[in-house]
This record gives C-alpha cells, structure tokens and sequence, in this order.
C-alpha cells in the first residue's frame, strides 16, 4: 500500500482538528454566557396620567398609602416599605423600590399643583417591586417636570401562591392534564438572546455542525491517507 501526501493548499489533520475544536468552544461559549436582565432605565413600565390633587392625605384604590415629603424626598429613604432611590427634586424625577413581600400598586407624584398617577395595580402581585424615572407633572411655565412637592405610595402586600394554587396551575398547564393547549413556554434567554429572535439559536446549530462536519472529515481523510 502506499501513502498518500496532503496537496499543496489542503489542510493537515491536526489543522482540521483544531479549527474545528476551537468552534465547537466558541458555540459552547455562546450558550453558556449570562443574559444581564434588563431593568426599566429608559422610563418607567407604566406611562402616567395627570389629575389634580384632591388635597389631604394620601388617597390609595388599594393599599396603604405612604407620602414622602420635605426632608424625605431624598436618596435612600425608607419609609413604608418603600424607599427613594435617585431623587431630583427640582427636576421632578426619582425611582423607588418597596422592601421583600411588598409591591407598590400606585404612586401619585405632586409637582406644583397637578400630580402624575402610575398605576401598576394591573401587574401580577397587583403592583411593582421597583421602578425607574418617574416624574411629576410638566409645568406650563417651563416646559419641564415641576419640582416635587410630595410623593404618595399605594403598598400592598405580595401574596405567595399556596402549594395547591401552584399544583393545580401546573396540572391545567400540562397536555396530560386535560383539554386544551398549554401555554407557549418562554425560550431560555441564553439561547435565545432577549427572548424575541431565534437567530442566535441558529447560529448555535449551523457553529456546531461546522464543527462536527470538520472533524468528520479529518478523519475521513487520514483513512484515506492510510490505504
């Protein structure tokens, strides 16, 4: 038998090899890599609606109300489970969060004599655990948010569902459960990115088979070198 030589302009076995290994790396690199979740910055989840404030204290559809006035309106303050994160007060913006087993329902932000509604009561939960760039009202005058005057919180308490709630979710959500079509799972956001587009999920596949194919090949060819 004789040996065959590689022609000039063809690739070696251990070229092969290792092009091949080193995407097969990079396509598991891929998937593995954390998805950052994204938090609101831009704005706040909800767009206000503007209402003139009725006057005395805080007002809540559901909830306790708690107001953050004067001194308060600043960064890192608690009270009522809530706390300010990011206060402007003369240019009418801030964030919040509300502590563990709690969530904001509405939030009444005053600037001079209308105030901006956010109503998260239609969230599960029936509110938020935080929001960003909230503001009040835009005054006339200057065409920007009016300086805050106060800032009134609805919290209500997050309820955990109970085991049998959880069960008989589960159970109605199964094929085997009974009629009907279960939900569309949500696709895993390492593969999928945002969770809107599967092309990176394609670029995955078509990575690995370039993989698999060369080192197919190589091994094809050293057979053949063999005979």
């Amino acid at each position: 038998m004789s040996t065959r030589t590689a022609q000039a302009g063809t690739f070696s076995r251990p070229m092969l090899i290792v092009a091949s290994l080193a995407a097969l790396a990079l396509s598991l690199l891929w998937v593995m890599s954390p998805v950052l979740a994204e938090h609101g910055t831009a704005g706040p989840a909800v767009a206000p609606s503007e209402v003139d404030f009725p006057g005395g204290e805080p007002s809540c559809p559901t909830g306790e109300g708690v107001r953050f006035q004067n001194a308060e309106l600043a960064d890192d303050v608690t009270k009522g489970h809530v706390t300010l994160l990011n206060v402007d007060v003369d240019a009418g913006t801030f964030d919040f969060e509300a502590d563990a087993g709690f969530l904001v329902s509405y939030v009444f932000a005053k600037g001079s004599t209308p105030q901006n509604v956010y109503n998260y009561s239609g969230f599960p939960g029936g509110g938020v655990a935080h929001d960003d760039g909230l503001v009040t009202p835009i005054n006339d005058a200057s065409g920007k948010p009016a300086g805050i005057s106060h800032i009134d919180f609805c919290v209500v308490t997050a309820e955990e569902e109970s085991e049998a709630e959880s069960e008989e979710a589960s159970g109605e959500q199964s094929v085997e459960a009974g009629t009907g079509t279960p939900e569309e799972s949500t696709p895993d956001g390492s593969l999928f990115g945002n969770g809107s587009s599967p092309l990176p999920t394609i670029a995955f596949s078509l990575i690995l088979l370039a993989s698999l194919g060369g080192l197919a090949y190589a091994n094809v060819k050293t057979v053949r070198n063999r005979i």
